[in-house]
């Protein structure tokens, strides 16, 4: 009996030996899955950036950001949203919903009034033509003074205008200024005979274009550049090197653009910019400048113009609206 006892004894021992071996591998095989998991979320992390825009040609580079990859690439999730009108972009911004956007230089004197804090970041290339109408009997830019325009009052279009007649020796009032607020109401009233002249992004200029407007010049053509992409001073202090790969990823994006046949991309270009389909195969681009922050000049001339309107205090300063992401 005493023999069994040792027998049972030592096999218990066994056994217990055994178990807590076992035990301590599924522990270890745990803790080590544990581990891999954890080194795998942070590698897969990705910060968010909230992106507000209205639908525009300065879009499209951001499109492509996402297309082509390019946020995987730099581990950024881009949430891009879209917003049919400006109202709608700067009630997102109020509440806190953005972290960075698309607007120009007119709307950051304004928000800087409203004690919104964002800065400047980059320009963008999207472009104003002014257009006469097809019956309007201007042909040249020249022969615009006592002509009808509609704009939208105190933005950058009124802006972009009055730089316009500026560059050509006009006053501002020089044209009979007629506040439409909305651009398809403007290009309608253009189509139609209702208005000479029109200040028109894309799709706009091309759709009038189409419809027979004549080509006054644009904006861009006199080193106009007004509009630009921003963030909160929030995103910057908490997401300053997410905001500085967007830019890489931006101008990865516009060298693709530039070195590209549209037809390749074409679809992000109707998606971003808003033209119908029956454009695919008419649509041009010119060549788009990877990012970059505005002129001091430009930003000084903006805020000069809208303090005089009200807008914003002369007293706002070049280093307090924008913020250099290559630093």
């Amino acid at each position: 009996m005493k023999r069994n006892s040792k027998v049972i004894a030592l096999l218990l021992v066994m056994v217990f030996l055994i178990t807590g071996c076992a035990k301590k591998n599924e522990t270890n095989n745990t803790n080590q899955k544990d581990n891999v998991e954890r080194t795998e979320t942070t590698e897969d992390t990705q910060t968010v950036l909230r992106i507000g825009m209205i639908s525009s040609t300065d879009a499209i580079p951001f499109v492509l950001i996402d297309k082509n990859g390019l946020a995987d690439k730099y581990k950024l999730d881009i949430q891009f949203e879209v917003f049919k009108s400006a109202k709608d972009r700067d009630a997102a911004l109020q509440a806190g919903e953005l972290d960075g956007f698309l607007a120009d230089l007119i709307a950051v004197c304004m928000y800087q009034n409203a004690n919104l804090d964002v800065k400047i970041t980059g320009s963008t290339d999207g472009d104003f033509v002014l257009l006469a109408g097809k019956n309007s009997g201007v042909t040249d830019i020249s022969q615009i003074k006592g002509k009808s325009i509609a704009i939208s009052e105190n933005t950058l279009i009124d802006y972009t205008l009055d730089k316009i007649l500026e560059n050509n020796n006009f006053q501002s009032d020089d044209v009979k200024k007629e506040v439409v607020d909305r651009i398809p109401d403007r290009f309608e009233l253009l189509r139609n005979d209702k208005i000479d002249l029109g200040l028109m992004p894309e799709p706009f200029a091309s759709l009038a274009l189409e419809s027979g407007a004549i080509n006054l010049g644009s904006a861009s053509e006199y080193g106009l550049y007004p509009a630009i992409s921003a963030f909160t001073q929030t995103a910057i202090d908490e997401k300053a090197d997410a905001i500085r790969d967007f830019y890489k990823a931006y101008n990865e994006a516009v060298e693709y653009m530039n070195n590209t046949d549209i037809a390749e991309y074409e679809e992000a270009v109707i998606e971003a910019a808003g033209y119908p389909e029956e454009m695919s195969g008419k649509i041009q681009l010119g060549k788009f400048r990877t990012n970059e922050l505005p002129s001091k000049e430009g930003v000084e001339a903006a805020i000069t113009w809208a303090s005089e309107k009200g807008l914003c205090s002369s007293s706002l300063t070049y280093d307090q609206v924008v913020y250099d992401v290559s630093k």
